[in-house]
């Protein structure tokens, strides 16, 4: 598992812009989504992100298909940002799935991420580069 360091937990927290973070999913045959999620982005650890699921419908259709995803997150005034892999979980109970539904009712679901690798989303010589 890739850690997330407090620079990285910074970055999610407090210097994403716009706050909206980029999901990445494909089906079972490949088929490649991407999909924007303004609510609910957490920490869960330093190896596990959480996005809530609201009318996420070929997201989670792919995600149970093929639990391989991607987070995307930047600065878009700053050209940063870190792109997460990870292998994903759909959470429909629970404590996180509540905590979700306080900021937003119609949350259906949580998503887990567990981070496997991660990526600089930079501009410039580092773009793409792995770092953990």
């Amino acid at each position: 598992m890739a850690k997330l360091t407090a620079e990285m937990s910074n970055f999610i927290k407090k210097e994403r812009d716009p706050v909206t973070v980029f999901v990445g999913t494909s089906s079972k045959d490949g088929i490649p989504n991407i999909a924007a999620k303004g609510t609910f982005i957490s920490i869960l650890d330093d190896e596990t992100l959480a996005y809530a699921d609201t009318y996420s419908v070929k997201t989670l259709k792919n995600v149970r298909q093929n639990p391989h995803v991607v987070i995307a997150v930047i600065n878009a005034k700053t050209y940063k940002g870190y792109q997460f892999k990870g292998m994903a979980e759909v959470v429909e109970s629970g404590p996180i799935l509540e905590e979700a539904r306080k900021q937003n009712p119609q949350v259906s679901s949580v998503t887990k991420v567990k981070v496997k690798e991660i990526y600089l989303l930079d501009y410039g010589p580092q773009a793409g580069k792995k770092v953990a």
